[in-house]
């Protein structure tokens, strides 16, 4: 008997409300999935453009299906946002 679990050191997560620094924002995605808390990672869209370094402050796994609370440290913008951007793209 089994249970599969992801290891995930970036969120890939569709933000539908713009974001501060220093907010914390709800997230939800199927599947069961490990984060690392209080570390900083990456949030980056479908399109896996970097959006942010964020930190999971919490996460809790249920069947299926794995919602959290991340809290954004800084919004990525110009030639950072465009490397991270493509570092993202070619690591699909």
């Amino acid at each position: 008997m089994g249970f599969a679990v992801k290891f995930n050191w970036v969120l890939q997560f569709e933000l539908e409300e713009k974001i501060e620094e220093g907010c914390s924002y709800q997230f939800a995605k199927t599947g069961n999935r490990c984060f690392p808390v209080e570390t900083a990672i990456d949030l980056i869209d479908s399109k896996r453009t970097a959006i942010a370094k964020i930190k999971i402050k919490s996460f809790t796994n249920s069947l299926n299906a794995t919602s959290g609370v991340f809290e954004i440290v800084k919004i990525y913008s110009g030639e950072e946002k465009n490397v991270l951007s493509n570092y993202w793209s070619e690591n699909e």
